[in-house]
């Protein structure tokens, strides 16, 4: 499941990337064009993290959303999702720091879809044991806006780095599905 997951993103991916190369001329850095606009969503997110030796639990967090200020494709648009998250849960301590930069293009009005990959830094506590990560992700989207509000839903897995957390566990991989409250500024 995670696989086929994970393949369809790549796949959507590559298509989404040829088509937009080209399609038109790339802008770098455009928060220097006077034209840029930051959009900015701030959300708080709440859904289940699950993968883990720890099984299933809630994972709740915050996430702030703007336009890539270094670069953006001729067809949509990079937002760029900066994230925290927390998760407790059998013993597992985890707290995650995201970057994820996703391409977005609306499918409907006030409707977007996004998708792409990420980096991240993990911490984890098992029995006061505390190990520091990095990890790669790919997650995909969908935001509605409502006027200054914004609701979402979207999923994405985490691998990170293959580090032991616990006695005979390596690593700390998972996949979230979460939804998300915001104001549009």
């Amino acid at each position: 499941m995670k696989r086929s997951l994970l393949n369809t993103l790549l796949g959507l991916g590559l298509i989404a990337a040829s088509a937009s190369a080209s399609a038109g001329d790339w802008k770098f850095l455009p928060v220097l064009d006077s034209q840029y606009k930051p959009d900015v969503t701030l959300s708080v997110t709440g859904g289940s993290l699950s993968g883990t030796d720890a099984g299933s639990g809630n994972k709740l967090g915050a996430e702030i959303a703007v336009n890539c200020l270094a670069m953006q494709p001729p067809i949509g648009v990079i937002r760029s999702k900066i994230s925290y998250g927390t998760f407790d849960h059998n013993g597992l301590k985890m707290s995650s720091f995201e970057i994820n930069p996703h391409w977005t293009t609306s499918v409907a009005k006030d409707v977007t879809v996004g998708f792409g990959p990420g980096i991240g830094w993990v911490k984890t506590d098992v029995a006061g044991n505390t190990v520091d990560m990095s990890a790669f992700q790919l997650g995909a989207d969908v935001d509605y806006r409502i006027g200054a509000f914004n609701v979402g839903v979207g999923a994405r897995w985490q691998a990170t780095a293959k580090k032991d957390i616990a006695f005979g566990v390596t690593g700390a991989n998972n996949t979230v599905v979460q939804a998300k409250v915001g104001i549009n500024f």
